[in-house]
């Protein structure tokens, strides 16, 4: 934690006498497995062997409030790693302090959460939603969830629910995942790569709630650079001879650009329908005009779950796909026809099929059915089976050297317990 949030935190909780600091603890955690009827790994970690490590995860909250209009939260988290596919690490989560001048505003300052998805919030707290995992067509938008800086929120009377727009801005670090059928340009070995990302994002989240109803808009801009000084790659069209063609993606380009810029629209509600049904559904677009490539993309899932008793079954349907610019880039990467007179020793060849991997793409379905039983308020059970088909690629899925996971269908089985005291 930085050390201007750590000071503001200790200040917030002596700068009370100690009988007017309430204090309030909260562990959860979920010990969830998962595994697949394909060799291949799914989500880092999911193939036929089985994982413990996808969906397990154990934190703990402290919330301190000194006076109605001041508080600070501290959320600690042990959860799979954001930098490498096979440990588990510690972090912190949250830490940040809130003010609120009056019951209609709050500001906050330090570690937060971005506030985009309905889940936001509360997606490492499995005992808070029926699902044995949320949907990864949508909830594997961006692997950095959480920013250093500070918000605004606003909130007005309306009806019997209310409005809230919330102003955020701020900067984390991070890493994004690529996986390399073999090694890149000689650079890196085949495997797992994880690039060093620097994140700058602002942006404003609408919501209207009624009671356990949610309807949520977020808008977000967020500039993407490489922590390591270099520059994203932008693929340049080279022509060596009459009718054939091949991107060039050796890093220094004259088109490669330093900074990625993003914009990020997601929408998102959660409603009953009466008798007892809820039905939940979340849709995004994100966009970069800098960079090409399958993070260029949209997806979005639809859940309908029903109460009966300690049960709650669910069924949802989830979609991410790339746009069809990008779809055609990645075919053209993986795809490559360029003959031996022009590629004697191989390598562009074998740099087109980098190049696929490295820029990626989306194209993938999920069905799942499962049900959560309730031991008690606090704790449920979970277990759900998922059918994903993959259509021309997903980047989701590590593909292995020599083969092609396009147009294939796959199964997950998950089992989860999770809890929160």
């Amino acid at each position: 934690m930085r050390t201007p949030t750590a000071l503001l935190l200790a200040a917030i909780a002596v700068s009370a006498p100690a009988s007017a600091v309430d204090y309030s603890t909260a562990v959860f955690g979920t010990l969830g497995y998962a595994r697949s009827d394909h060799p291949f790994v799914y989500q880092r970690s999911i193939d036929d062997n089985g994982t413990f490590l996808r969906d397990s995860v154990l934190g703990a909250q402290l919330d301190i409030r000194v006076s109605p209009e001041w508080s600070a939260t501290l959320q600690g988290r042990l959860a799979p790693a954001n930098f490498t596919d096979d440990r588990l690490d510690a972090t912190l989560a949250w830490a940040f302090v809130s003010w609120r001048p009056s019951n209609d505003w709050q500001l906050r300052a330090g570690k937060l959460r971005i506030p985009g998805f309905l889940n936001a919030e509360n997606m490492d707290v499995g005992a808070t939603f029926d699902y044995a995992r949320l949907p990864a067509e949508v909830y594997s938008l961006s692997s950095i969830v959480d920013f250093v800086g500070g918000s605004a929120m606003k909130t007005w009377a309306a009806g019997s629910g209310d409005i809230s727009l919330e102003a955020y801005w701020g900067r984390n670090n991070g890493y994004w995942r690529q996986n390399f059928r073999t090694s890149y340009l000689g650079m890196e070995p085949a495997g797992p790569y994880y690039l060093p990302l620097s994140l700058t994002i602002r942006g404003l989240s609408l919501a209207y709630r009624n009671d356990e109803d949610v309807y949520k808009a977020s808008y977000y801009l967020a500039n993407d650079h490489l922590r390591d000084g270099g520059k994203w790659v932008v693929p340049t069209l080279e022509t060596p001879a009459p009718g054939v063609s091949y991107y060039n993606v050796i890093p220094g380009g004259p088109n490669d650009m330093r900074d990625a810029r993003l914009r990020v629209l997601v929408l998102g509600a959660a409603v009953s329908i009466g008798n007892g049904y809820r039905l939940a559904g979340e849709a995004f677009q994100r966009r970069t005009l800098e960079v090409p490539g399958g993070f260029n993309s949209a997806g979005g899932y639809l859940a309908l779950r029903k109460q009966i008793g300690h049960w709650t079954p669910y069924v949802y349907h989830a979609r991410l796909r790339s746009t069809g610019s990008a779809l055609d880039l990645y075919r053209a990467f993986n795809n490559p026809s360029v003959p031996s007179s022009v590629d004697p020793t191989g390598f562009i060849t074998a740099m087109q099929k980098s190049g696929a991997d490295a820029f990626g793409a989306y194209d993938q379905h999920t069905w799942s059915i499962g049900t959560a039983y309730a031991l008690n308020p606090n704790s449920k059970l979970k277990a759900e089976l998922s059918q994903t088909h993959v259509g021309t690629a997903s980047s989701l899925v590590d593909t292995p050297a020599g083969e092609d996971v396009s147009h294939q269908r796959f199964n997950v089985l998950s089992l989860s317990y999770s809890f929160v005291f």
